[in-house]
């Protein structure tokens, strides 16, 4: 009887997975920020490569490096180039353990040469490197020209 209990339980706690949950953390935004840093200052260097290099391969399989390029060009030449950024709202949701997972959303306020944009970049952590996985841009038009 003794042997069973033992083997139950053992089963049991080899079927658990022990994780550990932690939502909107200070040093996770910051984590997302350095990324978020640099995506901007590529953006007002014109540094294309550096840019595509902070993207996941997953984001390039539903949207090629092409089509971001036309969407980025759009935007510089209907609200102009990036005059600076600031970070408006960010959550963050990070889970370790068995199964990890590390995901971020930072809403930026764009301050353009002709107007405004609101821009969501949304991220994740891959192989211990954090990757933008989405990118949208709103655009103010009210305030533009």
């Amino acid at each position: 009887m003794k042997k069973y209990f033992t083997a139950s339980l053992i089963s049991l706690l080899m079927s658990c997975s022990f994780d550990k949950t932690y939502e909107n953390r200070e040093e996770d935004k910051n984590d997302a920020q350095k990324i978020t840093k640099k995506f901007y200052n590529f953006m007002q260097e014109g540094n294309s490569e550096g840019v595509f290099k902070l993207f996941s391969n997953n984001f390039f399989q539903v949207t090629s490096k092409e089509k971001l390029s036309r969407v980025i060009n759009k935007t510089e030449n209907e609200y102009g180039k990036i005059q600076s950024d600031s970070l408006s709202n960010w959550r963050t949701h990070i889970s370790e353990g068995s199964n990890p997972v590390s995901k971020y959303e930072m809403t930026y306020q764009v301050k353009r040469e002709t107007g405004k944009t609101q821009e969501v970049i949304t991220l994740q952590k891959e192989n211990d490197t954090i990757r933008i996985i989405g990118y949208r841009i709103d655009f103010d038009i009210v305030s533009q020209k």
